[in-house]
């Protein structure tokens, strides 16, 4: 029963929250904007905190005013202009995604890279130092053997974290809701802060970083500068992977010892 009422109370939203994130503008903007924003390096005026800009406009500054992390005005396309091209999804959303998929690139960045520097350093087994793209379950790149077929752990894997992902959307659209909702007895450490990008709390901030305003605004700008620049390598990674043929530590140590002819140029050739 108490399965049954989690998994019901998970779903109770997932309609409500659809429309939150996609349902909020309309359809038809009042104002008429092209689909590419033309900025220039100099605005005219410098709007929001005091800050530096990068290639901002004076229509990107009119709805990025600073208040985000890592905010300088940079949105050549627009994308969270609430009344331009991309009004059709929740700014909230798109800022709050960004926070997410940068937290999910940096532990995928050293996830990736860990296993072939252990496994040079001689700390882990040969035949788990293996580059990332052998170490997944999907034919034909993966060829490490699981303890099960790499179909049951697919499938296990999407029902894990779609869960997972589930509940984090129905916080983001009411905070605090997760307090609330009955998870095996730990639902107090999910009440959050009121903030989902920042729910804090002994599961999300164990060591209780940021215990005042100005050191949690440096940190939340460290994160988010951090968590593009993962993002980046993420996709070095897959294009290495393709273009080369082994994991990106691998690539490192071959250019260090030959850099004449390791290197980007003499590499571009398809696996």
């Amino acid at each position: 029963m108490a399965a049954q009422s989690l998994v019901s109370s998970s779903l109770t939203s997932s309609v409500q929250t659809a429309r939150q994130i996609f349902g909020t503008k309309p359809a038809v903007s009042v104002r008429k904007t092209s689909f590419i924003v033309r900025a220039t390096s100099t605005p005219p005026v410098k709007q929001g905190a005091n800050r530096p800009l990068w290639f901002a406009s004076s229509q990107s500054l009119s709805y990025l005013d600073g208040s985000l992390p890592g905010d300088y005005g940079f949105d050549p396309l627009g994308l969270s202009d609430p009344e331009g091209t991309g009004g059709f999804i929740e700014p909230r959303w798109l800022a709050y995604g960004e926070i997410i998929n940068g937290r999910f690139a940096m532990l995928g960045a050293a996830g990736a890279i860990a296993p072939e520097i252990l496994g040079k350093a001689g700390l882990i087994p040969a035949e788990t130092a293996l580059p990332w793209f052998q170490t997944g379950v999907i034919p034909p790149a993966g060829t490490y053997s699981y303890w099960a077929d790499p179909f049951t752990l697919f499938v296990l894997e999407m029902a894990l974290m779609g869960f997972a992902e589930h509940r984090r959307l129905q916080d983001w659209y009411n905070p605090g809701s997760m307090g609330k909702q009955y998870f095996l007895g730990l639902e107090k450490g999910f009440a959050g802060s009121g903030d989902p990008s920042y729910p804090g709390g002994p599961f999300f901030n164990p060591l209780g970083f940021g215990k005042d305003e100005k050191s949690m605004k440096e940190l939340k700008l460290k994160e988010v500068k951090n968590g593009r620049l993962a993002m980046l390598a993420i996709l070095g990674y897959f294009v290495q992977g393709l273009v080369t043929g082994v994991g990106p530590y691998q690539n490192l140590l071959d250019h260090l010892a030959d850099p004449v002819n390791n290197n980007v140029l003499t590499s571009l050739k398809f696996h």
